[in-house]
């Protein structure tokens, strides 16, 4: 079909056709932009349903894990920030999936222990468990700070 005919036959075809497609891409784009919407506040809320109460702790310092990912090293970024030179600025990441914990080595120079063991891959974390980062010692415990469960 030749649209070229059509088109100079009505002459306003052509700008009421583009009009209809940057109303449809505009439409297209508003339900994504709702769907992602839900999908956000759905993904907030099973967060807060599974990775509530936990941290780690160093002596009587608490860091609540109050993201699905969290940065630890020396960069003012980081989530959990250390000032020691034995630490990365990007150390280790922290990230919450399925309701566990894992720490990942994200190239760090001194590599991360858990339990005493250097780890080479991402590591499901469990209460109680000892994550060591240069000279820093960090225990998984559940609890809100001042109560805590070891």
């Amino acid at each position: 079909m030749d649209l070229t005919a059509l088109f100079e036959r009505y002459p306003y075809l052509r700008e009421a056709l583009t009009a209809f497609a940057v109303i449809f891409v505009d439409f297209c784009a508003l339900i994504i932009l709702i769907a992602a919407g839900r999908e956000r506040r759905r993904g907030d809320r099973l967060w807060a349903r599974e990775g509530r109460g936990y941290m780690l702790a160093m002596g009587t310092t608490f860091f609540p894990l109050g993201a699905a990912e969290i940065l630890i090293g020396r960069h003012p970024a980081a989530d959990i920030r250390f000032d020691d030179t034995e630490i990365s600025r990007f150390h280790a990441l922290l990230t919450l999936s399925n309701g566990q914990w894992t720490i990942e080595d994200i190239g760090a120079q001194n590599g991360i222990l858990v339990n005493g063991r250097r780890i080479t891959q991402p590591r499901i974390l469990r209460q109680n468990d000892q994550i060591q980062i240069g000279k820093r010692r960090l225990t998984v415990v559940r609890g809100s700070g001042k109560d805590v469960t070891a």
